[in-house]
């Protein structure tokens, strides 16, 4: 389980508040501004947009 308490995989179906339903594609590490973090990538079909969360906000992003 991730430190948030969420636990999402590849391919569940996810809410996010501003932007409706969208899926889990991956889970990735980026660095930026020189640190590094895990972020769920999410894809909202009907706005053809790709998210990333990173996974230590997701419950306060409203995931």
């Amino acid at each position: 389980m991730s430190k948030t308490g969420l636990d999402f995989s590849v391919g569940d179906h996810v809410v996010y508040p501003a932007h409706g339903v969208g899926q889990v594609q991956g889970i990735e590490t980026q660095e930026v501004a020189g640190y590094s973090l895990e972020v769920y990538v999410i894809t909202f079909d009907h706005e053809k947009m790709t998210l990333r969360v990173p996974t230590a906000k997701a419950r306060t992003a409203g995931l």
